[in-house]
């Protein structure tokens, strides 16, 4: 990753090798005489199907070992102080016709008619989810068509259309399956099946490791710490889930999964004064 004296350039400086960076030379700086361990976990396959962190919290279940009492995860937030993210969830939906020659559709049944009528009913539900309360950090929650196939050539009345549905979730939300199965079942899809589902997370902002890393943020950075909501989905989301206090804080930058992706330098050193004081006043006893 090429230096300069304002910014590290390269693929995952920003997202997440900066904040990874950061908390190693924390640690190394950590005293040795500390009440509580600090342990450092990296975990890959984030961006997919979070494998690593899965394996991770199943192992610590597994061996009946003692769940961490906080985790800061140094996700990139340009140095605020993320409380909360929405979850997400991904649906295949099947429909299935009669296929027929395009010449007389009135032979066949046209999946890809079937799959429009769910798409009208997916608009609806997104009405809906975006008439109800709104979260104070993350507004609403969400649906959408993600992708579409249908049909196997021109001349043919299509026999099968597939969606994949995308629902972005709200911390504490009930499974969105059901709700989904009844916005689209006047549409009759052959099945609907979950291809993945990841809870949001959302900390208390009284808790002892937001309180030490708000504390913290404001003493290197000289201002407030902002407190946010992200609309994206990151592992705290695992970590909330298995009863572990967890919080996002990492450096500022940009260029995320891009080639010139790039993260401040001076964020970096900040981020590393943040992490020690949050060791120092977390762990310190």
């Amino acid at each position: 990753m090429p230096l300069s004296d304002e910014r590290v350039v390269g693929r995952g400086a920003y997202d997440m090798a900066g904040g990874l960076a950061a908390a190693m030379i924390a640690a190394a700086a950590a005293p040795h005489d500390l009440a509580g361990d600090v342990v450092l976990a990296f975990a890959a396959d984030e961006e997919f199907g979070s494998v690593g962190m899965e394996e991770l919290l199943s192992a610590l279940d597994a061996e009946q070992a003692a769940l961490p009492d906080a985790a800061v995860v140094l996700e990139p937030t340009d140095l605020e102080v993320t409380l909360a993210h929405r979850g997400f969830a991904w649906y295949r939906v099947e429909y299935e016709g009669v296929a027929a020659h395009g010449s007389q559709p009135e032979l066949g049944v046209d999946a890809i008619d079937r799959a429009l009528d769910g798409l009208v009913a997916l608009r609806e539900l997104g009405r809906e989810l975006r008439a109800r309360p709104r979260h104070p950090l993350l507004g609403n929650g969400s649906v959408r068509l993600a992708t579409i196939d249908g049909g196997t050539d021109a001349a043919t009345v299509a026999d099968r259309c597939t969606l994949v549905v995308e629902r972005r979730t709200l911390p504490g939300e009930p499974d969105p399956g059901p709700e989904l199965e009844r916005a689209l079942a006047a549409s009759r899809p052959a099945r609907i099946e979950e291809l993945v589902a990841r809870p949001g997370m959302e900390a208390d902002p009284g808790s002892p490791i937001a309180e030490a890393v708000l504390a913290a943020v404001q003493r290197e950075s000289g201002t407030p710490a902002v407190r946010r909501g992200d609309p994206w989905w990151t592992d705290a989301g695992l970590i909330a889930d298995a009863d572990i206090p967890v919080v996002l804080v990492g450096p500022a930058g940009g260029g995320a999964h891009a080639d010139e992706e790039w993260v401040t330098v001076a964020s970096l050193r900040t981020l590393v004064a943040i992490v020690e004081d949050v060791i120092a006043d977390f762990c310190g006893g």
